[in-house]
């Protein structure tokens, strides 16, 4: 799930929105009481990790201006809150987020992600949700409008397949952005997000368990199985003893009857509106963290239906993460080192108890 705290103007905030967990900083650079300069924006997000996006938000300005004020602030998307159409769009090329009412036509913007926002953006009221029917959108989107800490959970359990959650003035106070309201609302953003997510596990591992497939929950999913600590999941991270992994056309075939598509063969990641699902192989742990999968405790998970699954223990999880926090490959993955840090504390605690 991607989270956006939006009309940011202060290094404080910024840092601990990071902190945090956001996967996108918004800046506002046309006239309002948030507004902010390109040259601020660069001098406040100059230690951002790199996968932390910078949005920068216009309301119909000049494009030359949206164009340079793109490259001082060193910003990775536009949002785009005005009536700017596709022309508008396509002159830019970027990354865009168009802002749209819920009761506005949005077919034209393709290849555009939609922001549906309140009538009156930044108002900190929410729109109708059952007013806004996203069953065959193809396009990402993200819900804006009146989120904040209390009702964001219940907007992703009501928009299973938004793409991200969007808030301003829902986290602050007074017109200032309130560094607790902050950490809360990424908090319980990336718990209801895990939870859908999870949802999502139990309902492959049943189509998995039919065909005699025990899979594997791994990375940040199943950390927060073990210790309910918000990581918000990229993805679901699922791995499979190797006669089930190698044997792809099955696996393939099984996924694409839970509607899901084959959208990269290298890596084996399958996708279904904003939900990706990865697949390796379980034997390589050993290798990779020292661990056995022979040694990774099963799971019954009882529900309205039966399903077993593994999953890592404390201990397990924290040796994968040590080599995960070396690998080069992930180097960009700030998120390892504060899972890491968690698991050992959490190992620490136990062991004092």
């Amino acid at each position: 799930m991607k989270i956006k705290i939006c009309g940011l103007s202060t290094k404080e905030a910024v840092d601990t929105a990071v902190e945090s967990g956001v996967t996108h900083l918004g800046f506002i650079l046309s006239p309002s009481k948030r507004q902010v300069a390109p040259e601020k924006i660069l001098q406040i997000t100059n230690d951002v990790p790199k996968t932390v996006k910078k949005v920068g938000v216009f309301v119909d300005e000049p494009i030359n201006f949206v164009k340079k004020a793109f490259q001082v602030a060193q910003l990775d998307l536009v949002q785009l809150h005005g009536n700017e159409d596709m022309n508008y769009i396509n002159q830019l090329d970027v990354s865009v987020i168009k802002a749209i009412r819920p009761d506005q036509e949005f077919k034209e913007y393709e290849d555009v992600i939609l922001l549906f926002d309140s009538p009156q953006a930044g108002s900190g009221q929410a729109f109708d949700w059952d007013s806004l029917v996203t069953s065959g959108l193809k396009n990402k989107f993200f819900i804006a409008g009146g989120l904040n800490p209390e009702n964001v959970a219940a907007a992703i359990q009501h928009f299973p397949n938004a793409y991200g959650v969007d808030v301003s003035s829902g986290v602050e106070t007074d017109g200032i952005k309130n560094l607790t309201k902050i950490k809360n609302f990424v908090q319980n953003a990336s718990l209801a997000s895990s939870k859908q997510l999870f949802i999502e596990f139990l309902r492959i591992t049943k189509k998995l368990n039919e065909n005699k497939i025990i899979p594997y929950l791994m990375g940040s999913l199943a950390v927060e199985q073990i210790i309910n600590f918000p990581t918000n999941p990229d993805d679901i991270d699922i791995q499979l003893k190797k006669p089930d992994f190698e044997n792809f056309e099955q696996l393939t075939s099984l996924m694409e009857e839970l509607g899901y598509q084959l959208i990269d063969l290298h890596e084996h990641k399958f996708e279904k509106a904003s939900i990706h699902v990865g697949f390796a192989s379980v034997e390589t742990l050993k290798n990779y963290a020292g661990v056995d999968d022979n040694d990774i405790p099963k799971i019954n998970f009882k529900s309205e239906l039966h399903q077993e699954f593994f999953l890592p223990t404390l201990k397990q999880n924290i040796q994968i993460y040590q080599a995960a926090v070396t690998d080069s490959w992930r180097a960009k993955k700030t998120k390892d080192k504060k899972i890491l840090k968690k698991l050992l504390f959490e190992e620490n605690d136990a062991n004092i108890k």
